[in-house]
């Protein structure tokens, strides 16, 4: 089994790509399998605390990472969330403890890596030069001798080419690559960079020693529409004005940078394909966003949307393999139902304590007949003794200033 996690996924965005036959991995997984909108948790919140219900099946203040936000409005806290933060299993604990290998690649709030059955690599391994220097690369995995293994396999974003780049730039505009200067670049380094190790580093996992429960977080669709759509969609820049150069300026970089955001979609799906060639067609794939996407807002009512401001309440989610039944439609289903789903796909019993539901309605009728779901009272034996506060990271700027280039820090 695959759980692919794309961060921001929107099907605004993926709908015309597939009809125009442009995502074909994540096309061929829609057309033999099910899908649907997959909603998020209101009101709006970040990704750490969004992937971690996702990961939980429970609300933030169960699981421990993210908690209420104050009263009538999104988080503000810059803090980062760690793993010291859990209070409840992931579904891969769950899995790991009844006897399945699993390998989690970057998934959010992970770090400090814990023990697994298996292979775990943080969502902070994009920082190991913070934590070379610090003396804490062992935290990165677990085992920790795996960090010396898959340290190799880390881009920096000073390796990205600028042949990496050119794909998402209209090379014949005015400004061309002359468009990423600044933040633009900084970003988009950052989402390649990123993308190009969590790969890398998932494939190498793969071969060595497959597992029967595989994680992998990819991260850049959701950077790129951050700074990108803007771009994209006229409809939330401001009119360029003589008297106003910066909206000049922002009208030749949207004619060099219109096609960043579905070429980084162009591009996710390449990652797609490149981790579904290391699985048989028997396997179970199922891929899901925390959120979607609603761009920077409109410029004349005010300052524009930013950070988790721009999600959209509707995420992806798309399941196959051989207990689901092709051309499903699924409606309802939530962040919350993925843990469940993902724990009945595996033939293992599901938490009644868990906020969501199995997504039953997408097994094909011999799979139902022939796997009814198990429950138990909760599958939190020997969860975390809950901690409020998170761990200090030695990459804790650098993870501050990434926020604040996407909005999230004002």
């Amino acid at each position: 089994m695959l759980v692919l996690a794309i961060d921001g996924a929107d099907w605004n965005v993926m709908r015309p790509l597939l009809e125009r036959g442009e995502l074909p991995n994540l096309s061929a997984l829609i057309e033999q399998g099910a899908s649907g909108p997959l909603r998020s948790l209101e009101p709006l919140r970040r990704s750490p605390v969004i992937w971690t219900a996702i990961a939980t099946g429970k609300s933030p203040e169960e699981n421990g990472v993210g908690g209420a936000p104050p009263e009538g409005g999104v988080t503000q806290d810059a803090s980062a969330y760690t793993s010291n933060m859990w209070a409840s299993s992931a579904f891969w604990d769950v899995a790991g403890r009844s006897g399945l290998r699993v390998a989690v690649v970057g998934w959010l709030v992970t770090w400090p890596a814990w023990e697994v059955n298996g292979a775990m690599v943080s969502d902070h391994i994009h920082h190991l030069d913070a934590y070379a220097r610090a003396a804490q690369a062992a935290t990165l995995t677990y085992p920790p001798e795996l960090c010396a293994q898959v340290a190799p396999l880390v881009r920096t974003t000073e390796s990205v080419t600028v042949e990496e780049l050119s794909r998402f730039v209209d090379m014949g505009s005015e400004l061309g690559l002359a468009s990423l200067e600044g933040n633009n670049g900084t970003v988009l380094r950052t989402a390649i960079s990123g993308d190009e190790t969590v790969a890398a580093i998932a494939l190498s996992l793969f071969d060595a020693e497959p597992p029967d429960v595989s994680c992998v977080y990819v991260r850049g669709v959701d950077e790129a529409s951050h700074v990108f759509w803007i771009h994209t969609d006229p409809a939330t820049r401001p009119p360029a004005d003589q008297s106003k150069p910066g909206t000049l300026l922002l009208e030749k970089q949207a004619r060099a940078l219109g096609k960043a955001l579905p070429e980084y979609y162009r591009y996710a799906d390449e990652i797609v394909g490149r981790l579904l060639s290391r699985f048989p067609p028997t396997a179970t794939i199922v891929v899901c966003s925390d959120h979607g996407f609603r761009g920077p807002g409109p410029w004349g009512s005010g300052r524009p949307f930013m950070g988790e401001e721009q999600h959209a309440l509707d995420g992806v989610i798309i399941m196959k393999g051989p207990g689901i039944a092709p051309g499903t439609t699924l409606c309802g289903a939530t962040v919350y139902d993925v843990a469940p789903t993902v724990l009945a796909l595996a033939g293992l019993p599901v938490g009644r304590d868990l906020e969501g539901r199995v997504l039953v309605e997408a097994f094909s009728r011999e799979f139902a007949r022939r796997h009814r779901v198990r429950y138990v009272d909760s599958n939190d034996t020997g969860a975390r003794e809950r901690r409020s506060a998170p761990a200090a990271s030695p990459a804790d700027e650098e993870i501050q200033e990434r926020m604040r280039s996407l909005g999230y820090i004002r």
